[in-house]
């Protein structure tokens, strides 16, 4: 998976990886764990998604951390277990979807416990008038059927069309 990360966290090991999944009750895919032992958290060098179709780009702002220098992975804003904790909480997000990612409107982008696609999950289209289940469900968008396909499919802008 070619595309270098910045501004990652402190280094994780095999112990953090298995805490989390104990945590949010998942064993996460090969691709994602060799990902996080070498860049936890960060910003990707080629950041832009593109569907190359009728949807617009999108932008991948950060990848959340496992854990950081000030936190074990509790902390909401910038781990992925907090974040997920705090998500299912508030019934933001169906449990089946773990935040790994955000945009830079807040929006998250997961790994889909069914199946270990990625999906984009817009927050910021919430409708009142529909069910929290079918909100879940219309708010989804499948990006990629694997994390190692979804790495590897990101562009740099001057990449896209």
């Amino acid at each position: 998976m070619g595309n270098k990360f910045h501004n990652c966290e402190v280094s994780i090991n095999n112990a953090d990886i298995e805490r989390l999944e104990a945590q949010v009750a998942y064993k996460f895919p090969d691709s994602f764990v060799n990902h996080y032992l070498k860049y936890n958290g960060g910003v990707p060098e080629k950041s832009w998604w593109d569907s190359e179709d009728e949807f617009e780009p999108i932008e991948i702002a950060a990848f959340k951390a496992i854990k950081t220098a000030a936190s074990d992975g509790n902390d909401a804003s910038s781990t992925i277990n907090g974040c997920y904790n705090l998500m299912i909480s508030r019934q933001v997000i169906p449990n089946s979807l773990i935040p790994f990612g955000n945009d830079w409107g807040g929006n998250f982008f997961c790994i889909n416990k069914n199946d270990d696609s990625v999906v984009f999950y817009a927050v910021d289209a919430f409708d009142d008038e529909l069910s929290l289940e079918d909100n879940h469900n219309n708010l989804q968008r499948k990006l990629a059927p694997t994390f190692e396909e979804f790495i590897t499919s990101l562009r740099s802008e001057n990449e896209l069309e």
